[in-house]
């Protein structure tokens, strides 16, 4: 769905980047792939540029000057953004474009209800389409007019939410991406939506993922509540394990999406009663890619959210957190995460 930025491959003479693994060049003090510190000194990198503090910004590529608008004067790198958060009072999202895109086509959005249950969208543009990161911006603005400030009278309303989503999409001219050749295509994004109410409401297209996070112990036990329109789920479907489907060629190609190229609209809808103290978690496959299955997000969460009774910080920070776990793994895609407690309620947080 993703389409790889264009990058050289160095020499693989210098091991494996700790983060990534992608290969290192030798003497490199940062990966040429995610930007993560090797680990060596400016004094011990061949060729490598010195200098002391409160400079202009190093290039993690080169070591050259980073100008004001974030590349390099001496390579032309890009130099990494930092995670962009939203906080929208207990609840929040954060998304960063990763390492291997040259924009970041995801968009996220959290609104609330009038009886005040948090509305978590996420949309992650098709990449093989024109003005991606104009697709997934558009439907998220839809889908928050749509359902910002409304009483939720049950799934038709979040049915019509996407259809007017879809339509926005679909009102999208094809010609006006620079980074994409006029042709007959037409600007597409995939969604999920959840209402995090009492009874957590979902609905989505594509391959964008909600979470019920019900606590479990000392941690939390994941429950994927949407369902991926993807080569992958068809092949699951029949009965082969997820983690393989994944690996198969086109595996992670979608079959369904927003936008005027898509086939007629039928959104998956799913809704599940909270346990006190729940969360629900939505995001673009940049996270779950990384733990594909309940297993994996449960024990990721875990590991990200801490305890139940007293997580780490507010919802918002543990987004960022999140996403940084995902630009560790590699960063391979756009990454967009966002959380929020079952009936906007509060968290007790670390004294």
């Amino acid at each position: 769905m993703n389409r790889p930025e264009a990058h050289t491959d160095p020499t693989p003479t210098g091991g494996a980047c700790p983060a990534c693994g992608e290969p290192l060049v030798a003497g490199a003090r940062f990966c040429e792939s995610c930007g993560t510190p090797t680990g060596v000194g400016p004094g011990d990198a061949a060729g490598g540029v010195g200098g002391g503090t409160g400079g202009p910004p190093a290039c993690a590529n080169c070591g050259g000057e980073v100008g004001p608008d974030g590349y390099c004067t001496v390579c032309g790198h890009r130099a990494p953004e930092p995670v962009e958060v939203h906080a929208a009072g207990p609840a929040g999202w954060a998304t960063h474009r990763g390492f291997r895109h040259h924009r970041n086509e995801d968009a996220g959005g959290v609104a609330r209800t009038a009886e005040g249950w948090p509305v978590l969208v996420v949309a992650d543009g098709v990449s093989a389409s024109p003005s991606p990161d104009e697709a997934s911006a558009t439907a998220v603005a839809a889908v928050v007019a749509a359902l910002g400030d409304r009483p939720l009278a049950g799934d038709g309303d979040l049915t019509a939410a996407l259809e007017a989503a879809h339509a926005a999409v679909a009102e999208l001219p094809n010609d006006q991406d620079p980074h994409w050749p006029p042709d007959d295509t037409h600007p597409a994004c995939t969604i999920a939506v959840a209402v995090a109410g009492p009874t957590v409401r979902v609905a989505n297209v594509g391959d964008a993922r909600a979470y019920l996070l019900a606590p479990a112990g000392d941690g939390w036990r994941a429950t994927q509540l949407s369902r991926d329109d993807s080569v992958a789920a068809d092949a699951v479907a029949q009965g082969i394990d997820l983690e393989v489907a994944l690996a198969l060629p086109g595996g992670h190609g979608i079959t369904a999406w927003l936008g005027a190229d898509a086939f007629d609209l039928d959104p998956h809808l799913a809704s599940a009663d909270a346990p006190a103290g729940a969360l629900v978690l939505v995001c673009s496959d940049g996270l779950w890619n990384y733990a594909p299955t309940d297993e994996a997000m449960s024990a990721l969460v875990t590991a990200e959210l801490g305890p139940p009774r007293r997580p780490a910080g507010p919802l918002p920070a543990a987004c960022e957190r999140l996403v940084r776990w995902a630009l560790a793994q590699g960063g391979a895609d756009n990454v967009t995460v966002a959380l929020a407690p079952v009936g906007g309620t509060e968290l007790e947080e670390n004294p």
